[in-house]
């Protein structure tokens, strides 16, 4: 049975024809264990902007909250 986390491709660390293995979500090679592919290249969670203004609003009123407490 075919593993569906395997990709084949030529390993720039040891040179062999090899299966990418995930692991931990990066890909290793199957022959050397080196890493080849990494777990992030630099993605980013992009937030939609209504989310942002409200944490943004939350984050004020606990602000504001605790300044009127402590005086």
């Amino acid at each position: 049975m075919k593993d569906n986390f395997t990709s084949k491709t030529i390993c720039n660390w040891c040179g062999q024809f090899t299966e990418i293995v995930w692991v931990h979500g990066h890909g290793q090679c199957r022959i050397c264990g080196t890493n080849i592919e990494e777990c992030c290249k630099g993605e980013v969670c992009i937030q939609e902007n209504s989310q942002i203004h409200s944490k943004n609003l939350s984050q004020k009123s606990l602000n504001n909250n605790n300044e009127t407490q402590s005086n």
